[in-house]
């Protein structure tokens, strides 16, 4: 398994965005599949945000994670955002997420950024164990999250 760019794998895009959109569609009350599309095409501009890492081998694309401006409607001050870590059904406990975390925060390190933030509705003791510390929680579009930050 390799961790790409999605610069290199734009034909993964319409798949990533139905895995998006289906795993979190309800944090983000106000958007379409076709804005989940449209989220992801934005990586394809080769700037250092918003960027896109894939997860591949020779059957396809199976995970993804993404470096973004804005990840809530609240707490709009912080910035950059860890996104959209997914790793598929049949390739999860094996590692894969970490690889996909880690080529964000090297990518946002080489691009002079000194923290990143994420919220996650159910991955808190993930992150922790990566070395994310707890920010704040609070509850958003009805889930109970935990907003968390990491320095690079």
């Amino acid at each position: 398994m390799r961790v790409e760019n999605l610069i290199e794998h734009p034909e993964a895009i319409a798949q990533l965005a139905r895995w998006h959109y289906d795993e979190w569609n309800h944090l983000y009350p106000d958007q379409s599949l076709q804005d989940f599309i449209d989220d992801l095409r934005r990586s394809l501009d080769s700037a250092p945000i918003p960027a896109t890492w894939v997860l591949v081998d020779q059957d396809g694309v199976w995970g993804s994670a993404s470096v973004i401006e804005q990840d809530m409607t609240s707490n709009r001050h912080l910035s950059p955002w860890l996104a959209s870590v997914y790793v598929h059904p049949d390739k999860r406990g094996r590692g894969l997420g970490q690889q996909l975390i880690t080529a964000v925060m090297e990518h946002c390190r080489e691009n002079g950024l000194v923290e990143l933030y994420l919220f996650t509705p159910g991955q808190e003791d993930f992150y922790l164990r990566l070395g994310w510390t707890v920010l704040k929680r609070e509850i958003y579009h009805g889930d109970k999250v935990t907003i968390m930050t990491a320095r690079l």
